[in-house]
This record gives structure tokens, C-alpha cells and sequence, in this order.
């Protein structure tokens, strides 16, 4: 078995890249901050910076958790959707359920091991810098040092592997009990209907998130920070939410922008989308999350600056804690998002070199190709924006509300556009650059590969 899965590595380097990384820099960053926990157990820490450094830790370390989770778990799937014609064909040659399954497995575990190697002093170097930041800003004091551990690389790797392995475990498990015949069309051509646990799943998500913006916008006016973490709670399980939905939420923008793209030539971009509308929801679920999350803490924290100036207060140590802590969220979750975008979108478009053959031999150009897969990138960044914003929103009026009276922040649209401007950047030169090495290949080799 092992034997098999190292050939296979080997021998899909692109595919498992992409999960790779993603386990890697989610190692880092979950280890990083999980330092500072251990961190302020350490010997002649004060009870003001224990607080403060457990909250540091236990903020970005819960929902980055859970952002990285998710973002893992999407890679992994996509690395073994992407292979369902290859481990068809396993099955067809006599291989069993259960050795697909674990096949699966230990090319999750040999992924884990291999990231860890790396990320481990990768998230030693993101704890001290985090530490001397708070030490510079006079959040923690000077003589607080640094530890990194046993505590640290458990509850960093923790997560990761729990996600990685019921990630590995589902994909797998699908993939195992899959008739062959089944498995050689769905790898040509994407289910059109979403599962009911995948919809019960969104439906427990943006419950969660209109229960958290009710919250604050009725109950939590007057309750200080913790108006802004619920407000924080409502824009993460309403992005997640909507990231769970991706497919439809895809095929929704398609048909909305179907009449435009025939009008101009993005009728096989169109089709594209129908078609393989699992495909694009890879790339949709993180430019999601990249939107809503940079968006949603952002605007927060500009409207909690505001409202303190407003009423002559100078800021206070909890405010700069504050301050700094959105900021480090923003950072280092938009990072990861911003990572797993390009990582999709990249292993994405790679995956369909054998498309691309076969339309060049068709007769489309290389310029056609480019041109309807830029209408393809340019659908999942509509789709990725206006959601995004929908998910950021669900926190960003409540809060708004429940500082000002106003349900609309009046700090302009510059943060909008510059989430905006960062995410079309990355995905764009993602999907088009990956694009060109694809169609340097020639059409004929591409479609024997």
C-alpha cells in the first residue's frame, strides 16, 4: 500500500501541492499562535498578560481553526475528486474498497508528516514575532518569554489533523464505494444536485450567523468587545454557510450572467460552468471567505475607532489589544484564504490540460482559451465579491447599528475596494497564469497525457 501511495505522489505532484502548502501554512499559523498559550503558563508571567495572551491564542487559534479546517478539508477533496478516473480505473483492476480508502489515507498522513517538518519552525518564528509586536505595543511586558513546546504542537496540529483525516476519510470513502462506470462519468461531468447534508449543513451555518447579527443589533448595544466578537461570530458562519453552497451559489451567478456572456462570446465559458460548476465552487468557497473575513473585520474595527473618537474617549490598552488582535486576524486568516485561492484556482485550471487539448484541436486558439477561462475566473469573482459582502454585511450592520443607531457604516468603500482589488489580483493571476503553462503543452501531448 505504501508503495502505491509514494508512486502516487510522485506521480500527481500538482494535484497534492496544493494540499501540501495549505497544510503547511495552516500548521504554521494554527502553532504559531498556540505558542502564545503555552506561552503564558510560563514561569513569572502576570495575570494581565496571561489574559492577554490567552485571548490572543484562543481568538485567532478557535475560528482560524476553524477557517483552516475548512480550507484544508476543500483541498484534500478537490486532490481526490480530481482523481476519481484514476482510482476507477484501481478498481476496475482489482483493487477493494477498503485499500482505496486506505490508500487515500496514507496520502493524507505522508502529506502531514511532510508539512509538519517545515511548518513546525515556520510557527515558532509567527509566535515570536506575534509576542514582540504585543511587546512593542506594550500589550504584554518585556520579560515575558517566549516558549514553544509539546502544548504548542498539539493543539496546532491538532486541528489540522483531525480536518485533514475526516477530510481523507469522507473523499475517500466516496470514492471507494463509487461503481467504476459511475466514477468515469462524474470525472467528466459534475453532479448537478446538492446532498441533503451539505444543505442541512449550510442551513445550521447561516442559522447560526442571523442568530449571532440578531443578537448583537437587539441585545448587545451597550456590552463593550464582546459586541464585536459576536458581530465576528455572525460574518464567519454566514461566509461558511455560503461557502458550503458554493455549487449552487454558481450556478445562481451563471444564470444571472448568461445572457451577457453569450452576447460577447463566453457561451463555452457558460457552458463550462453548468457543467462543471463543483470545479469553479472550489476556487468560490475561499475568495468567500477572503472577502467576508478582510471585509467584515476591517469595517468593524474602523466603526468601533470611530465611535471611540466620536465620544472624546483616548484609547485604553483594551483598545489597542483590540486593535491589534482584528488586525492579526485580518492577516493571518486573509493570508491563508488568499493562499488556498491561488493554490485551487492554480491546481484547478492545471487539471484540465487535457480540456484544453481537446479544444485547441477542435480549433479554438490559444487566445480563445484564455479568453473563456477569463470569463470563467471573472463569474467566480462576481459570485465571490457579492456573497463575500453579503457574509461581511451580516455582521457589519448589526454591529454598525448597535455602535452608532445607523445601520450603514459612513466609512466609505476604500477597504471594500481594496479587499476587492487584492482578490481579483491573486485569482486572476492564478487561473491565467496557470492557463498559459497549460497551453504550452502541445495539443496533441496534452490530450495522450
Amino acid at each position: 500500500m505504501w508503495t502505491v501511495t509514494f508512486s502516487t505522489l510522485r506521480r500527481n505532484r500538482g494535484v497534492f501541492l496544493a494540499s501540501f502548502l495549505n497544510l503547511f501554512l495552516g500548521g504554521a499559523i494554527l502553532t504559531g499562535f498556540a505558542s502564545l498559550y503555552e506561552t503564558s503558563g510560563g514561569p513569572g508571567v502576570s495575570a494581565a498578560d496571561r489574559d492577554t495572551l490567552q485571548t490572543m491564542a484562543f481568538v485567532i487559534g478557535g475560528w482560524g481553526a476553524l477557517i483552516i479546517a475548512f480550507g484544508t478539508a476543500a483541498t484534500l477533496t478537490l486532490a481526490v475528486r480530481q482523481r476519481e478516473r484514476q482510482l476507477a480505473l484501481l478498481k476496475a483492476a482489482g483493487a477493494l474498497p477498503g485499500q482505496i480508502r486506505r490508500m487515500v489515507l496514507a496520502e493524507t498522513v505522508t502529506l502531514l508528516a511532510a508539512s509538519a517538518i517545515p511548518a513546525t519552525p515556520a510557527g515558532m518564528a509567527v509566535g515570536r514575532a506575534v509576542l514582540a509586536a504585543l511587546k512593542s505595543s506594550h500589550q504584554v511586558s518585556g520579560g515575558v518569554g517566549f516558549r514553544f513546546g509539546g502544548t504548542a504542537l498539539a493543539i496546532g496540529f491538532g486541528d489540522i489533523v483531525l480536518a485533514a483525516v475526516v477530510a481523507a476519510y469522507v473523499a475517500g470513502r466516496r470514492a471507494a464505494n463509487q461503481g467504476t462506470a459511475a466514477a468515469l462519468v462524474s470525472s467528466a461531468l459534475d453532479e448537478t444536485r446538492i446532498s441533503r447534508k451539505r444543505l442541512i449543513w449550510a442551513g445550521v451555518l447561516l442559522a447560526g450567523g442571523v442568530n449571532a447579527a440578531v443578537m448583537v443589533a437587539t441585545m448587545m448595544k451597550d456590552e463593550g468587545y464582546d459586541t464585536m466578537s459576536v458581530a465576528g461570530q455572525a460574518c464567519i458562519l454566514t461566509a461558511l454557510g455560503l461557502a458550503v453552497l458554493a455549487p449552487l451559489l454558481i450556478r445562481a451567478t451563471v444564470a444571472v450572467l448568461g445572457p451577457l456572456m453569450r452576447g460577447t462570446g463566453g457561451y463555452l465559458a457558460e457552458a463550462e460552468l453548468r457543467q462543471h460548476s463543483r470545479q469553479a465552487a472550489g476556487v468560490l468557497m475561499p475568495v468567500i471567505l477572503f472577502v467576508a473575513l478582510a471585509n467584515g473585520a476591517l469595517y468593524q474595527q474602523l466603526i468601533q475607532d470611530d465611535a471611540t473618537h466620536a465620544a472624546h474617549l483616548t484609547p485604553t490598552a483594551d483598545d489597542k489589544g483590540v486593535q491589534t488582535l482584528s488586525f492579526l486576524v485580518v492577516g493571518m486568516i486573509a493570508l491563508f484564504a488568499a493562499v488556498v485561492v491561488a493554490n485551487v484556482a492554480v491546481a484547478g485550471t492545471l487539471h484540465r490540460r487535457r480540456e484544453f487539448g481537446q479544444r485547441r484541436l477542435l480549433g479554438d486558439t490559444p487566445a480563445q482559451v484564455r479568453r473563456s477561462l477569463s470569463w470563467e475566473t471573472g463569474v467566480v469573482l462576481v459570485a465571490g465579491l457579492v456573497f463575500g459582502t453579503v457574509a461581511a454585511l451580516a455582521g457589519v450592520l448589526p454591529f454598525s447599528y448597535a455602535k452608532t443607531g445607523a445601520w450603514l457604516p459612513d466609512q466609505g468603500l476604500w477597504v471594500f475596494l481594496g479587499v476587492a482589488a487584492t482578490v481579483s489580483a491573486v485569482t486572476v493571476a492564478a487561473c491565467l497564469g496557470a492557463a498559459r503553462s497549460a497551453l504550452r503543452t502541445p495539443a496533441l501531448a496534452a490530450v495522450a497525457a
